[in-house]
């Protein structure tokens, strides 16, 4: 056990790297005409990577002792449940690359509660708080015309996510963060961002247009509102009365400043609202269809799924006519993933994986729940609890923890906020077995940080277009990238292409379009 100034300088320096690392993962962005998605995935994916790598350099040294908590203990094995699911996919690029980013968020998880246990929990969470606000910002200037190439995307006003869902989605789990500063601050100053942020967050999560992120916050006011009267004192009441202000302000900012964005309805903010729940038609048709067939793939591999991140890979064998989310006739016919957490994490990692997560929210919950009333604790797991909410509410329409930056904010804030508890593992690591249990998580760390930064430079090697020369090099770097062997194998002659059309066949076997590539070459 490490002695209290080495326990409280280890604080020191996790609480720093999860702050720098939070405002990196939100940030962080490159430029590609060849990709739309992942010009800001994966710069993000390595902003976390490098955050668990450097995290578990400082935690490793010295570790003798394996302690978990329930939530810890059933985490871990969630992440191990992934792993084997992840050997077992059909795409193994696509496989690593989902189950390195659920394992970085276990790190910062872990990260946090080492930061709490020091002391630091608090000043975690205003760091994560800060860093969603600022993403947030990126998504205001963005609304109300500022055209910095960082804040460049196709759909505004995304700011530094690129997408306003994403970005709604990063703004809504940061609600319960920012309502902890409000709250919970020990000086004015403190508590006057917090009222700031809030209103931030609460301008841009109606610019949004996001149905899941309106619906997880209206939650979250109905659950905040139910728990005001466990917050007894008088100056918390106050607060909390100025935090509903600065919610209100924000939204009537939203609504009564002009901007910039070119929406198509008339009554925009009322044609979102009255479609909150409409699954009648429209997208919410589309998921449903979605959801129906993407739930065959269970009864195909019910206990390890199709692997993590191999939905699209497998998806094209259930779909069925008709079904929106599946454009059979375009080169990639499917997202990366399905509108759903849930979803993806049932097919991806079986339900076995599914009920692991599950039970490690719920533990969270309940401990939390049981601390409402400590006069110390009570904010703080409070907060927890509506953490939990908005990750569960968004990820139920939309992939939410399957991204870097709310995987980040979610695991690091619920170490930072979850209660201490007893353990119920204790075990010392010696010998062979201190080796594999410091060496596999660093070397799983060090391969999720060296892939990204693969992935990474092969998208700066396209940014000046479709310049073959550009694209060859590109695929040296990243050569499970499916989207690069198949834009070249839609150029040049036959020979140039089929090498690259039979790599996008063996990436995605049941993708109609390299296959049609192949037979038109032979």
């Amino acid at each position: 056990m490490a002695g209290p100034e080495t326990q409280r300088l280890r604080g020191v320096v996790l609480t720093t790297l999860l702050g720098a690392g939070a405002f990196a993962v939100v940030l962080a962005s490159t430029r590609s005409p060849l990709f739309d998605l992942d010009r800001y995935a994966v710069p993000k994916e390595l902003a976390l990577h490098l955050t668990a790598l450097v995290g578990l350099m400082v935690l490793l040294p010295g570790w003798r002792w394996l302690e978990a908590t329930v939530v810890e203990f059933l985490l871990g094995i969630y992440v191990i449940w992934s792993g084997m699911a992840a050997l077992l996919g059909q795409n193994h690029w696509l496989a690593f690359r989902g189950w390195s980013l659920t394992f970085a968020s276990l790190v910062v998880f872990v990260m946090a509660r080492a930061a709490r246990r020091a002391g630091y929990g608090r000043v975690l969470v205003h760091l994560l708080a800060l860093a969603v606000t600022v993403a947030a910002l990126g998504g205001l200037l963005q609304a109300y015309g500022v055209e910095w190439a960082i804040l460049q995307s196709d759909r505004p006003p995304g700011g530094t996510m690129g997408n306003r869902n994403f970005l709604a989605h990063l703004c809504v789990i940061g609600l319960p963060l920012a309502g902890f500063v409000a709250i919970d601050a020990p000086r004015r100053w403190l508590m006057g961002a917090g009222l700031s942020a809030l209103g931030i967050l609460s301008w841009t999560i109606l610019l949004t247009r996001s149905r899941a992120a309106w619906l997880a916050a209206l939650l979250l006011l109905g659950t905040a509102l139910m728990a005001s009267w466990r917050l007894p004192a008088m100056g918390q009441r106050r607060r909390k009365r100025a935090a509903g202000l600065a919610l209100v302000a924000g939204a009537l900012a939203a609504l009564l400043l002009p901007n910039r964005l070119e929406w198509r309805a008339n009554a925009p903010y009322r044609e979102s609202l009255t479609g909150l729940l409409n699954y009648q038609g429209g997208s919410g048709r589309g998921r449903l269809i979605q959801y129906a067939n993407s739930l065959k793939l269970i009864g195909r591999n019910p206990v390890f799924g199709t692997g993590p991140g191999n939905w699209m890979v497998e998806y094209p064998r259930v779909t069925t006519s008709g079904d929106p989310s599946y454009a059979g006739a375009d080169p990639i016919p499917t997202n990366p993933w399905p509108s759903s957490d849930w979803v993806a994490i049932v097919t991806e990692r079986g339900v076995i994986g599914t009920l692991l997560l599950v039970a490690a929210g719920l533990a969270a919950a309940v401990i939390a729940f049981r601390r409402r009333r400590h006069p110390e604790e009570g904010t703080a797991a409070l907060a927890l609890v509506g953490l939990l909410i908005a990750a569960v509410v968004t990820g139920l329409f939309d992939a939410v923890i399957h991204l870097a930056p709310p995987a980040f904010i979610v695991f690091a804030g619920l170490g930072a906020l979850l209660p201490d508890t007893g353990t119920v593992v204790t075990r010392e690591v010696t010998g062979r077995r201190r080796v594999a249990a410091v060496g596999l998580p660093l070397l799983a760390a060090a391969l999720a940080t060296l892939y990204s930064g693969a992935q990474l430079a092969a998208i700066r090697l396209t940014e000046i277009g479709r310049q073959r020369t550009a694209m060859e090099r590109a695929v040296q770097y990243d050569p499970g990238n499916h989207r690069l062997h198949l834009l070249l194998a839609m150029r040049g002659n036959c020979t140039q292409r089929l090498p690259h059309a039979r790599a996008a066949a063996e990436l995605l076997p049941y993708h109609s379009y390299p296959r049609q590539i192949i037979r038109r070459c032979r």
